[in-house]
């Protein structure tokens, strides 16, 4: 063999060697957190994100039962995929260092003034208190204390918006009657309808529902009746009432806490954004990412806490830095977000 081909050759073999030794060098280097930021419209149906994806994912055959995705989103409601909410088992904390922020404060922050707070959680912290998510009902509290001792709070009432976004209704829980420990019994509500928002809030009527019977009873308010079909207003079931809107039904159902006891009400009209339908949430409905009419013009203010999210041995840091797009449309929730190295 030539002097001059064993030297081409010896001198292609090192440097191969070289390459295989780079390559493996890169290939077991751990790979980088994933980040990033990212934007969903939020305005009318939920949003379902994958973190690890980056991206919108359609969970199938249903949310409840989908381990694709991880975060969703709709309106100012935010749900993490565990406990009641789906398979995931997706616990979550809140640092919450803006908690005792005045609202002067929130309002002068930034994503870019906020960076800080979120670049400077690079573990997580020690006693943070884990919880995942649970069904949320609009209308809760309805009734003090348990089991056979249950009885109305007669002195809550809710403003409720119809499946049909069209009619509203003053309602509270006048009465039980024979609760037991699964059911309230026979349940008394008393409302008062409005056909539309530019109507008069009608005359108080009641309404019994028995529960003592096995399945979950439906109600139509504007016709004052149970019913079987999908047009209805109010699900009771056990100790729950559930509005048809949000997870419970594919209405436009929501309720808002009424302001004044039920015979001082005069409207069920109120603010859009007070009115809340039923949700799986944890951490962020007990600590919520905003606050609301601080400046008095009834708009959404991050507040730029940073969450903690794990999700089997990932953990990711979470901050949600926008609730209005470019041109100032609302409901655009921007996050940014990192898998810490843990």
């Amino acid at each position: 063999m030539p002097i001059g081909y064993r030297r081409t050759l010896v001198v292609a073999l090192l440097a191969a060697s070289l390459a295989a030794c780079a390559s493996d060098d890169v290939t077991g280097a751990p790979d980088p957190a994933a980040a990033g930021t990212f934007t969903v419209d939020a305005r009318t149906n939920w949003q379902y994100v994958s973190l690890a994806d980056s991206a919108v994912v359609t969970p199938m055959p249903s949310a409840t039962e989908s381990g694709a995705w991880d975060i969703a989103f709709n309106g100012t409601a935010i749900t993490l995929n565990g406990g009641e909410a789906g398979p995931g088992g997706i616990v979550a904390a809140c640092i919450c260092q803006n908690a005792a922020a005045t609202g002067a404060e929130v309002l002068a922050m930034t994503a870019a003034s906020e960076l800080g707070d979120f670049d400077a959680v690079t573990s997580v912290p020690s006693g943070l208190s884990w919880v995942s998510d649970a069904l949320t009902p609009a209308i809760a509290g309805w009734y003090t204390g348990t089991g056979s001792a249950a009885v109305a709070d007669t002195a809550k009432s809710w403003l409720v918006r119809g499946a049909d976004s069209v009619s509203y209704a003053v309602v509270r829980v006048r009465a039980l009657t024979g609760p037991t420990a699964t059911t309230a019994g026979k349940v008394t509500l008393e409302y008062a309808v409005q056909p539309n928002a530019a109507s008069p809030l009608g005359a108080a009527r009641t309404l019994e529902v028995d529960l003592t019977t096995p399945g979950a009873k439906y109600v139509d308010l504007v016709a004052g009746a149970l019913t079987t079909t999908s047009d209805w207003d109010l699900r009771l079931d056990g100790f729950t009432i559930r509005v048809n809107g949000g997870i419970s039904g594919a209405g436009k159902g929501a309720a808002a806490v009424g302001a004044t006891e039920f015979r001082l009400a005069t409207t069920a009209v109120t603010q859009a954004n007070a009115y809340r339908s039923d949700v799986y949430a944890g951490i962020f409905d007990t600590a919520r990412y905003y606050r609301y009419n601080i400046a008095g013009d009834h708009r959404i203010s991050p507040s730029f806490d940073v969450y903690l999210l794990r999700r089997g041995t990932s953990t990711y840091k979470l901050q949600v830095i926008g609730y209005y797009g470019s041109t100032g449309t609302v409901r655009q929730i921007s996050i940014r977000w990192q898998r810490l190295d843990v």
